[in-house]
């Protein structure tokens, strides 16, 4: 293999509206992190990123790189260690959403890390076996537990029935009558390690409470409408919301419209257009994806 060779491929960003966070122990194979994620219900976004790999014989500069900022990428390193330990590897991840504010970018740039590198080094593993090896890295990082199944099938609003990555984990689909969009408003980020590794009992019964009444409704009737209605709950009850984000939601609400928060970040989302999230901030928007993951091209450059 020569250093010209590079590979990109692209992965879809997701929205989690609400979720209950599934611990290995209670699986049917106990310690087996790849046994440990979530269920709940998120929106995938056509928004996403477009990951470079490549390998250098002479070591001449391997390293992750995000956004053109050479950064640690923990969850990307997890990928490149198990899949390329033995190249000098060089990731270059391109997001079009924001980093930690709720859209499942580590698993994004995970998944697509993954699949990139997989064709790069012609290491032969299918689809889910890549989506495994970044969910796994999520897991092992405390960044996230359900985002990447979601990317990889990419279609509508994806329902988790049951968690883990694609090939344990069970998903169902809400496929949007028309084309959709969500439009959006960050105001930051927030610690999706903290909440996953460091929150107390007390917390994580309160996510998981809430969570699975949502769950309950949203099987009830699983359309977008539910969803929306549903997310707002559990972000209303889960603790999870900070008061810019409710004050947000009030105000959409106003309109008559649903909003609710991007788990776990501090975006507030809502299907269509709203005004009075321009009241909030700068408004981004996305149309609701309907494919997954995928690599882009494999060639010489």
């Amino acid at each position: 293999m020569d250093d010209r060779t590079a590979v990109r491929a692209y992965s879809p960003s997701h929205i989690t509206g609400f979720f209950v966070i599934c611990e290995e122990r209670n699986t049917p194979q106990p310690q087996n992190p790849l046994y440990k994620g979530s269920i709940g219900c998120g929106i995938v976004l056509e928004a996403g990123c477009v990951t470079e790999v490549s390998v250098s014989v002479d070591d001449a500069s391997p390293g992750i790189e995000i956004n053109g900022v050479e950064v640690e990428a923990s969850t990307t390193a997890y990928v490149c260690h198990r899949l390329a330990d033995k190249y000098p590897v060089r990731v270059s991840t391109s997001f079009e959403v924001p980093i930690g504010a709720g859209f499942g970018a580590s698993g994004a740039g995970a998944l697509s890390t993954a699949i990139a590198l997989n064709a790069l080094l012609s290491i032969g593993l299918t689809l889910n076996e890549a989506a495994q090896i970044a969910h796994l890295a999520e897991v092992e990082n405390g960044t996230g537990l359900g985002d990447v199944i979601a990317e990889t099938y990419g279609r509508g609003a994806v329902i988790r029935k049951k968690p883990g990555p694609p090939g344990i984990g069970m998903v169902d689909f809400i496929l949007p009558p028309e084309v959709v969009k969500v439009s959006y408003v960050s105001f930051g980020g927030k610690s999706t390690r903290y909440i996953l590794q460091d929150a107390g009992a007390s917390l994580v019964r309160r996510i998981n409470e809430a969570g699975k009444a949502a769950l309950k409704e949203l099987l009830k009737k699983p359309d977008l409408d539910t969803f929306m209605h549903a997310a707002r709950e559990f972000s209303l009850q889960s603790g999870l919301m900070s008061e810019r984000c409710r004050d947000a939601i009030e105000a959409v609400a106003a309109e008559d419209k649903v909003a609710s928060v991007a788990m776990l970040g501090d975006t507030v989302f809502v299907l269509g257009d709203s005004e009075a999230l321009h009241e909030f901030g700068e408004v981004k928007e996305s149309r609701i994806a309907d494919s997954g993951a995928r690599l882009l091209y494999h060639d010489r450059v």
